[in-house]
């Protein structure tokens, strides 16, 4: 991959990660004012019992994204972004413009999701 595209693609990691930890940020903003209001009759409090449940799920989902986009700019680094981990072949542009921290190309990722469904079998 050219140093132009690698830093077309490192650009898009940093935009990325910032919007994530904006994400992040507010969420815990959102789930700390919920935490302190826990009044009012049982639906309200089973609201927003739910309501932190799923801030709380939503938080987990941003920070296995961050991580996700915090390799991807290691992999820059050290020379293997773009590559398959499996096949170790160059992934498609679109792909990775669509999916910046992708690990796998089109080809080896279809075939491990039907092995990670088999073996959910």
């Amino acid at each position: 991959m050219t140093a132009k595209k690698l830093k077309k693609f490192k650009d898009l990691l940093l935009e990325e990660k910032r919007k994530t930890l904006d994400e992040l940020l507010s969420g815990n903003e959102t789930y700390e004012a919920l935490k302190d209001d826990s009044h009012g009759d049982m639906v309200d409090i089973a609201f927003q019992a739910y309501e932190k449940q799923t801030l709380m799920n939503f938080s987990q989902k941003e920070k296995d994204k961050l991580d996700m986009l915090n390799n991807a700019l290691k992999r820059i680094e050290d020379g293997t972004y773009g590559k398959c981990i499996d096949c170790k072949e160059e992934i498609n542009e679109e792909r990775l413009t669509a999916l910046p921290y992708t690990l796998r190309c089109v080809n080896c990722m279809s075939k491990y999701e039907d092995k990670k469904r088999r073996e959910k079998m």
